[in-house]
């Protein structure tokens, strides 16, 4: 048992089981085997996970001649990325072509070494120098158009550098491959018209949702610090990291993704936040925080105040105030609340109510209970009212925070399914039945009673332990269909979690038997009451006597089941 990691949680809900080789969170529903666990935990195909798990276990895999075209892409995409990055690089550190560039980089306190450790570059004016450079290397022009770097000329079928005459950051996924780019236009840029940033468009190998700059070098002083600095731009990353402050990434922008906080929550559950002084007042803001509460974040705020406008110049000017309001960061609630207090005149009505507009929407959707009446109090004693007042004024929020809800839920946590009461003792007998020290030889024992079960999947499941041959739950479950697979696995899943010795399962079993046959036997005299009804109108004596000794015979056979209860 372990808590999840593909959901935020605080009780274990996570199971492996050893025996089956498979896993299952009673949580949010994931459940698979170690393939599907690295594809999920590592968001690769299935073709990547065989290859990371074959050098796990010291095993050589062997080309077939069946090769997975988007994989082979995939790399080739990466390679190509790769070159232009060494390419971008050279130009700002070793070309003329670069040198304002770099008088830049330099002039904003970012060293050589750290230039090196980032892969910082520049990409000149002139496309042709990239495109000469890259062409000698082979590749396709189509894969050349694919990394999203390159685009084709409308006046010609010539290629173009996208990101020309801007500094370049290349974009590592958390594994430290370069997906993407993000380029930057330089302060002496005469264009206007010019997009401060620009970054590489969605393609087969980068995609925004799931990039958080920097994680490919943090994530391990993540771990050790158990928590992570958030900040919005590449800079506001870099700086922190070259002064020592390892455990930090840039979000570029913000708003959080569910895939950017789940990498996140691999590696810590405190978020400090380290954005903008104003975020607080933005719509992505207020669904970012809801997401990551949601997903069980410990969520803080870095306040820089009105000395700083954002990590970067902090660090630069006082490295030690920015180290003491980090180790003083306090709870994004605390911030929120304290944030809208010090804006407005809470000693007017309008101040008031532009505080509670501002900060009751937020406290509404905290996950916690307890936490959620200790901040209701902390902003009644703020604005000097009372917690009955709050709490009256926050249900003009709740309609609207249940369509938030059914967007933000935490990830792919699913709605229980209701069992009927009939449904429930035919789960009950399949669970007792898989957790026995023999299943298939007490399958046989109890075929009469499985022969009742109705629920289409129980059935399917009841008449494969009365047919199979194998000896090994293992075995067994490898059977079964695909859809079968997950039914057998949630009542093994169910059954581990009974502790229960034979004597008491053998009476378990003989209830839930006798629960079955009661329902069975109820169900059959409805049937049969509506055939005598039927041969009665018919006036056909000799199947009513019939009919009518079946009835009598099923009725004795309740009454015995009634009376041993």
């Amino acid at each position: 048992m372990a808590c999840c990691p593909f959901h935020g949680e605080k009780t274990p809900s996570f199971t492996v089981s050893e025996e089956l080789q498979i896993f299952k969170c009673f949580g949010c529903g994931k459940a698979g085997d170690v393939f599907t666990f690295l594809e999920e935990y590592e968001k690769i195909d299935f073709r990547e996970a065989l290859e990371e798990l074959a050098k796990l276990a010291g095993i050589t895999l062997q080309k077939s001649e069946f090769t997975d075209h988007q994989d082979s892409q995939k790399k080739t995409l990466i390679e190509i990325n790769t070159q232009v990055a060494k390419f971008y690089n050279y130009i700002l550190t070793s070309h003329p072509l670069g040198k304002e560039a770099l008088d830049y980089v330099l002039k904003r306190g970012i060293t050589l070494e750290t230039i090196k450790t980032f892969n910082i570059g520049f990409s000149p004016k002139d496309s042709r120098h990239l495109i000469n450079f890259i062409t000698k290397k082979n590749f396709s022009q189509k894969d050349l158009v694919e990394t999203g770097t390159f685009g084709i000329s409308s006046y010609g079928n010539g290629l173009y550098d996208r990101f020309q005459d801007r500094l370049i950051f290349p974009l590592p996924n958390y594994r430290g491959n370069i997906v993407g780019f993000s380029g930057r236009i330089l302060p002496s840029s005469q264009n206007p018209n010019l997009a401060k940033y620009i970054n590489s468009p969605e393609t087969p190998i980068y995609h925004k949702s799931q990039m958080l700059f920097g994680l490919n070098l943090a994530k391990e002083a993540i771990r050790v610090d158990n928590s992570v600095i958030v900040t919005e731009g590449e800079f506001d990353m870099i700086s922190p990291y070259q002064a020592g402050i390892k455990n930090v990434v840039a979000l570029k922008g913000t708003a959080f993704t569910p895939e950017q906080l789940q990498l996140l929550r691999r590696y810590t559950d405190t978020l400090i936040l380290a954005l903008d002084s104003d975020f607080a007042g933005s719509n992505a803001a207020k669904k970012s925080i809801e997401l990551a509460d949601s997903m069980a974040f410990d969520i803080k705020v870095l306040i820089l105040g009105d000395k700083y406008k954002d990590p970067d110049e902090a660090i630069k000017d006082d490295l030690d105030f920015f180290k003491l309001q980090l180790k003083n960061a306090v709870s994004v609630w605390d911030f929120i609340i304290n944030s809208m207090v010090k804006a407005n005149d809470i000693n007017t009505v309008k101040g008031k109510q532009t505080v509670l507009q501002n900060v009751l929407p937020f406290l509404v959707k905290i996950s916690n209970a307890v936490t959620r009446s200790d901040y209701f109090h902390k902003l009644a004693t703020e604005i000097g009212s009372n917690e009955e007042a709050i709490y009256e004024e926050s249900k003009k929020y709740l309609t609207d925070l249940n369509k938030i809800n059914s967007i933000f839920v935490p990830i792919n946590i699913k709605t229980p399914t209701i069992l009927s009461k009939t449904e429930k003792f035919e789960e009950l007998l399949l669970t007792l039945i898989i957790g026995a020290k023999n299943p298939f030889k007490l399958s046989k024992n109890l075929e009469k009673y499985l022969n009742y079960i109705n629920t289409p999947r129980f059935q399917l499941l009841a008449k494969a332990l009365l047919s199979s041959e194998f000896d090994e739950l293992k075995d067994f479950q490898d059977s079964l269909p695909p859809e079968l697979q997950p039914v057998f696995q949630d009542l093994y899943f169910a059954s581990n979690q009974q502790t229960i010795n034979s004597e008491d399962r053998l009476v378990e079993i003989k209830k839930v038997t006798a629960q079955m046959a009661s329902v069975y036997i109820k169900d059959e005299l409805t049937r049969l009451s509506s055939q005598i009804a039927q041969l009665e109108s018919a006036d056909d004596e000799t199947g009513l006597v019939e009919i009518e000794a079946k009835y009598n015979q099923l009725l004795g056979e309740l009454s015995s089941l009634q009376i041993k209860k």
